[in-house]
């Protein structure tokens, strides 16, 4: 349930600034707000689309336990995980007091989403740990 919310989110993102590139519509940020680097755009959203594909797999994949826990891999990604949430939050705060005159920083939409990319480690790091101990979800 988590890993849906949380791609929800990320496709909105992505949706959001293309329909941005498209038709620009008042109502959502401008697309440059949403582009927290120098990625084209192009190979931006060729990636986005590649991880909400690979995190749907993986969704399906739980869902019909068919992906198989591994204890090690999930305290991998509990450090990976961890470790990128935490240098995106400082990020989004940082951008939102101390360094907002610097443009990496001074992008509050990437950071917040990237805080959701980070949330899905987490959450699959999660699934391999309990799982891999033994204990059902829930």
């Amino acid at each position: 349930m988590w890993l849906s919310a949380l791609l929800c989110l990320f496709t909105f993102r992505v949706l959001a600034q293309l329909l941005q590139v498209i038709y620009p519509v008042g109502w959502l940020p401008e697309f440059r707000q949403w582009q927290g680097s120098s990625l084209s755009y192009p190979l931006l959203l060729a990636s986005q689309i590649l991880i909400i594909f690979v995190v749907m797999i993986m969704i399906r994949q739980i869902g019909m336990a068919a992906l198989k826990p591994n204890r090690r891999v999930g305290r991998l990604l509990f450090i990976l995980g961890g470790v990128y949430f935490v240098v995106m939050l400082l990020r989004l705060i940082l951008g939102l007091t101390l360094l907002s005159s610097v443009s990496w920083f001074a992008t509050p939409i990437p950071a917040f989403f990237h805080l959701v990319l980070a949330s899905i480690v987490l959450v699959i790091g999660h699934y391999h740990y309990r799982i891999g101990q033994g204990v059902p979800l829930q």
